[in-house]
C-alpha cells in the first residue's frame, strides 16, 4: 500500500489500451472519472446541486400522460410483510456510526448476493450451475463483489473478496482502513466515513459471450439488480446504505488490482448503521 496512485495505474488508464472496435469498451471508458478531465464534469453537477431551475427540472423529471383515459387503481394489497417496511424505509444515508460486525456483514451478503440453490445443465450434467437471488443474463453472473473492510469489529483492515458459493470473505491486501479514501472525489458527496464500502465491478465478456453487446447492458442491469437487493437487505438489518459514484474509476481498479476493461468497476456501495 506504500506506492503512489501513479504506479499502480493499470497500463491502459495511461495508454487506453482498449479495442477501438468494442462499442462498450469506448461506452465505459468514455464515462469513468479522471483527475484530469473532471474539473468540467463537476461544474455541471454543481449547477445540479445549486440552481433552483436546474432543481425544478429534475424534480419534474418523468412522463405524463395527462390527457390519456385514467384507469384507477384499487387499494394495493399489503402482503408483503418485512418486504413492505423495507421498501417503504429504503433511503440514502448520509452519515455512518463507526463499525459494523462481522455478523452484520455475513447477513448482509447471505440475504443478498450468496449462491441460493443449484442445478445441473441438461447438456452438461456434470456441471453444477448456480444461481443467486437477483436476475443474470443467462445465470451467467458477470457482477463480482470487493469489500474494504474498514472498521469491521474483529477484522484487521483489509480489501477483500466475496466467494458467493462459500459464502465467506478472502483477503486480497491489508489497509489502514482508509484505501478507498485515496481514490475518492474530494468534492461534491465526498467525505462519508463507512465502516463498509463494497465496489462492484463487471466482467462482460461473460455475458457478451453469448449475447453479443448486449450483454453489456445486461451486465449493467445485473449489478443493479445486485445493488437494491444489497440496499432492501441493509435496510431489513436495520443498516443505512448509500450508492455513491464520488470516486475515479481507474485509481479505484488500481487498487482492486484488475485492469479497468476487462474487469471495471460499474458501483460503490457505503454500508453502516445510519447516524443522526
Amino acid at each position: 500500500m506504500n506506492d503512489s496512485l501513479q504506479d499502480l495505474l493499470p497500463p491502459q488508464a495511461m495508454a487506453g489500451e482498449f479495442d477501438l472496435d468494442n462499442v462498450t469498451e469506448i461506452l465505459h471508458e468514455q464515462t469513468k472519472f479522471h483527475r484530469a478531465t473532471f474539473s468540467g464534469q463537476v461544474k455541471n453537477i454543481v449547477r445540479y446541486l445549486h440552481h433552483p431551475s436546474y432543481i425544478a427540472k429534475g424534480a419534474a423529471g418523468y412522463n405524463h400522460f395527462a390527457a390519456n383515459p385514467r384507469i384507477d387503481l384499487p387499494e394495493p394489497a399489503l402482503e408483503l410483510g418485512e418486504l413492505a417496511t423495507a421498501l417503504a424505509g429504503r433511503h440514502s444515508a448520509r452519515a455512518f456510526e463507526a463499525s459494523l460486525t462481522l455478523q452484520q456483514v455475513s447477513s448482509l451478503l447471505h440475504h443478498a448476493i450468496r449462491v441460493n440453490r443449484w442445478m445441473q445443465s441438461h447438456n452438461a450434467p456434470h456441471i453444477k450451475l448456480a444461481f443467486r437471488p437477483y436476475p443474470s443474463p443467462g445465470g451467467l453472473y458477470p457482477t463480482e463483489f470487493y469489500l474494504f473492510l474498514n472498521q469491521i469489529e474483529g477484522v484487521e483492515p483489509c480489501i477483500a473478496h466475496y466467494d458467493a458459493r462459500e459464502h465467506c470473505l478472502r483477503q486480497l491486501k491489508p489497509q489502514d482502513g482508509t484505501a478507498f479514501t485515496s481514490v475518492e472525489i474530494q468534492s461534491g458527496e465526498a467525505g462519508f466515513k463507512a465502516p463498509l464500502v463494497m465496489a462492484l465491478t463487471s466482467l462482460p465478456q461473460r455475458a457478451t459471450a453469448k449475447y453479443g453487446s448486449r450483454g453489456y447492458r445486461m451486465s449493467l442491469l445485473e449489478a443493479g439488480h445486485a445493488s437494491q437487493n444489497l440496499c432492501l437487505v441493509a435496510q431489513g438489518l436495520g443498516l443505512g446504505s448509500l450508492v455513491y459514484g464520488a470516486y475515479y474509476d481507474d485509481e479505484l481498479a488500481a487498487l482492486l488490482d484488475i485492469d479497468g476493461v476487462s474487469e471495471t468497476v460499474v458501483s460503490v456501495m457505503l454500508f453502516g448503521k445510519e447516524s443522526a
